[in-house]
C-alpha cells in the first residue's frame, strides 16, 4: 500500500501512517490538499490526514476538503496518537538568544505559554509541517523549531526540551481517505457533514432527532462556515455504529430530507489502540 501524508519524513502525519500500516510505502507531500490529490491521480493509495486535536481542536484544511460537495474519497480508517512536542534545533544555541520558533501553526499553538518561558524573545513564525520547521531553523541563526524527537534525530538537530506541549494528554486524531470506506466490524463509527435546509428555531434538532429516537450514540458535533454566506454553516457529525447497520441507514434516510445538503463521508472501525 502506497500512503502519501504531510511531509516531508518526521511529520506526525508521517508517525501516523506508520501506526496504520507499517509495511507501507510512504508517500511524502507539501500539503494535506495534495496527499487528497495524490490518491485521486493514482499516485497513493490512501492518505492520512489529520482532522483534530485535543487541545485545539479540528484541522481546517482537513474540514475543507470533507465539505467538498463531489467527494470521491471516503473515510475508511482512524488513527490517534500521542503528540509531544519538543523545543529542537541546531547545537549550541543559547535560549536567551533565539529569535525565532518554526513549527506547524497547530504545534505553536499548543505551546504558546512554554515557548513564552522558554524563549521570551523568539517570534513564533508558522511552517508547513513540523518536521519542515526543523530544516527552516536550520538555515537561520539563533532559530529553533517545534517538531518531535524522531524528527529531529532524523535532521541531527539538537533536542533542547523534550516536552514543551502546554497541556498533557495531548494527542491529533487522523482519518485515512481511501476510494471505499470501511467493512463493518462490529465496533464502529460513521462520519456525516451536511448543510441545513432552514433557518429557523429547531432546525438542527430536526436533523439529529432520528438518531436519538434510536438511542444512537453521537461522538462529535462541529460547525464551520461554508463561505458562501454569514451564518450558513456545514455540520459535521460522528455517529457511533456502520451505515449498514439497519438503526443507522434509517436514521440518515429520516435525517436527509430535513437538510440542504448530507453526505457520508464513511464508516470505519473506531480506533482502540494504545494512544487512544
Amino acid at each position: 500500500m502506497r500512503l502519501a501524508h504531510l511531509g516531508p519524513s518526521g511529520t506526525y502525519s508521517e508517525a501516523a501512517a506508520i501506526d496504520y500500516d507499517a509495511s507501507a510505502e510512504l508517500v511524502p507531500v507539501a500539503t494535506v490538499a495534495a496527499a487528497v490529490e495524490a490518491v485521486e491521480q493514482g499516485r497513493a493509495d490512501a492518505a492520512v490526514c489529520a482532522i483534530e486535536n485535543a487541545l485545539e481542536g479540528p484541522v481546517a484544511e482537513t474540514l475543507a476538503i470533507l465539505q467538498r460537495e463531489n467527494p470521491t474519497l471516503m473515510i475508511s480508517a482512524e488513527i490517534v496518537i500521542a503528540i509531544r512536542h519538543a523545543l529542537v534545533g541546531p547545537a549550541g544555541l543559547n535560549l536567551k538568544d533565539v529569535k525565532v520558533v518554526y513549527s506547524h501553526p497547530q504545534a505553536l499553538a499548543q505551546c504558546r505559554q512554554h515557548l513564552a518561558d522558554l524563549v521570551p524573545e523568539a517570534q513564533p513564525v508558522a511552517a508547513l509541517s513540523t518536521a519542515a520547521a526543523i530544516e527552516a531553523a536550520a538555515a537561520e541563526s539563533n532559530a529553533l523549531a517545534i517538531s518531535n524527537a524522531r524528527a529531529a534525530d532524523l535532521y541531527s538537530a539538537q533536542i533542547y526540551n523534550p516536552n514543551i506541549s502546554d497541556q498533557p494528554n495531548n494527542q491529533t486524531r487522523f482519518i485515512v481517505l481511501t476510494a471505499e470506506d470501511g467493512a463493518r466490524t462490529g465496533d464502529d463509527k460513521t462520519s456525516l457533514v451536511f448543510t441545513m435546509a432552514h433557518d429557523r428555531p429547531g432546525s438542527l434538532v430536526e436533523v439529529l432527532q432520528p438518531f436519538a429516537d434510536r438511542t444512537i450514540n453521537m461522538t462529535k458535533i462541529e460547525s464551520r462556515p461554508t463561505g458562501k454566506q454569514l451564518g450558513t454553516y456545514y455540520f459535521f457529525v460522528d455517529v457511533q455504529g456502520h451505515h449498514s447497520d439497519p438503526d443507522i441507514a434509517v436514521a440518515i434516510d429520516e435525517a436527509r430530507p430535513h437538510t440542504q445538503w448530507l453526505h457520508e463521508l464513511g464508516s470505519y472501525p473506531r480506533w482502540t489502540g494504545n494512544d487512544a
